[in-house]
């Protein structure tokens, strides 16, 4: 069984080609590594979405991203339960404060290293 048909208004027939330095093409090589998306689909969302393709987060950093989430979402249920039973010294809101921080910065490396 084939790929079933597109209707005529979404079918690709025009082709369009312009020239590039090859600076340029290996910069449009490298955003297609980091997308893991042909280069047609790079330019089209560039052009018609006006934004850059988002880059794919290879499964081992997104099995590290939900294991920090889960380690913040400890850190602030640990944080309202003692806010809300008694008062918390300073040090440690301090503590609680420094690890959620740092936890945010590990988060954004690791989705943004690419």
């Amino acid at each position: 069984m084939g790929r079933p048909k597109k209707p005529a208004d979404q079918k690709r027939n025009i082709k369009f080609t312009f020239r590039m330095t090859e600076e340029e093409v290996r910069l449009l090589g490298s955003l297609c590594e980091v997308a893991a998306m042909p280069a047609a689909d790079v330019v089209r969302a560039c052009v018609f979405k006006n934004r850059l393709p988002k880059a794919k987060v290879p499964k081992l950093d997104k099995q590290t991203y939900v294991e920090l989430k889960r380690i913040g979402n400890n850190i602030n249920q640990i944080a309202k339960q003692l806010n809300s039973k008694f008062e918390v010294p300073a040090d440690r809101m301090k503590a609680i404060d420094a690890i959620s921080t740092k936890l945010d910065q590990v988060i954004k490396l690791l989705l943004h290293d690419r």
